[in-house]
């Protein structure tokens, strides 16, 4: 019972101490007409330094806070198959193929493209289990790796809980996956209004996050976890970016889309 009243409380502090941090911030922003004003400045600023953006979108969306506890029930193989090692651990399930594999995907949902032969479809298991490609996750990863998110409240996970992620070798063939879950979801307050994809543009370029030369691409608000609380992680609703440097490196880049704090690491 007092291991449920502290959940239960750190979860109110936790949400009472944003609320008042959002409600500032608002309280202290400019009407909209002068937000405008100031993020096509800002933006024609950025163009100016050649910074390259993708078409973005100025619509405010709705998120939410959410809570959600790591799944044990995980992906099943089939006995059919017997070319692959797997193990789970923390939760995790780990896959790794004995031969590497060359499967061209179809990328179909149906129960019987996951198997080809003695040979297993990553990309079709992944899509069967209810995940969808991430393109922003799987674009800072290159070749190595293609990423598929959970979906929570109509949001891509972009956290270690809830993704399925298939690794490859430098020749491009599948050489195992990993799987995580999320379960027991569980809003935690009523939906609030987010920042604008606009507005986390301007706020990762305030927090000098990117430089001339740099190319950014399109966002896409997501569910990343903030913390733990009694066994349950705690959700917020983030802007997700990945910027390629002029050197060619990349990095993925993260605003909060309630308070717009910059979460990159």
């Amino acid at each position: 019972m007092q291991f449920k009243r502290l959940k239960i409380l750190m979860i109110i502090l936790f949400i009472s101490l944003d609320t008042f941090l959002f409600v500032w911030w608002r309280s202290n922003r400019p009407d909209s007409v002068q937000v405008t004003d100031a993020n096509t400045s800002i933006i024609a600023e950025m163009k100016h330094q050649n910074i390259q953006l993708s078409k973005f979108s100025t619509k405010i969306p709705y998120a939410n806070y959410l809570a959600g506890k790591q799944s044990d029930k995980l992906i099943s193989l089939s006995g059919k198959v017997s070319d692959y090692e797997a193990s789970v651990k923390n939760q995790k399930l780990s896959v790794n193929f004995k031969t590497p594999q060359s499967i061209k995907s179809s990328g179909s949902k149906n129960e019987t493209s996951k198997y080809i032969g003695n040979q297993i479809d990553p990309t079709a298991l992944a899509y069967s289990a209810g995940y969808q490609y991430n393109k922003i996750l799987s674009y800072e990863q290159g070749a190595k790796q293609g990423i598929y998110s959970q979906k929570i409240d109509k949001l891509p996970v972009v956290s270690q809980q809830g993704l399925f992620v298939v690794n490859y070798d430098k020749d491009g063939k599948a050489t195992g996956f990993t799987q995580t879950k999320i379960s027991h979801i569980t809003e935690l307050r009523d939906e609030r209004v987010t920042l604008s994809e606009e507005d986390a543009i301007v706020s990762l370029y305030r927090f000098n996050e990117l430089n001339s030369g740099d190319k950014l691409s399109k966002g896409m608000l997501s569910y990343d976890s903030a913390l733990k609380v009694n066994g349950y992680d705690i959700y917020t609703p983030v802007w997700l970016f990945v910027v390629t440097h002029s050197d060619g490196e990349r990095d993925t880049l993260k605003i909060n889309a309630f308070t717009g704090d910059n979460l990159s690491e």
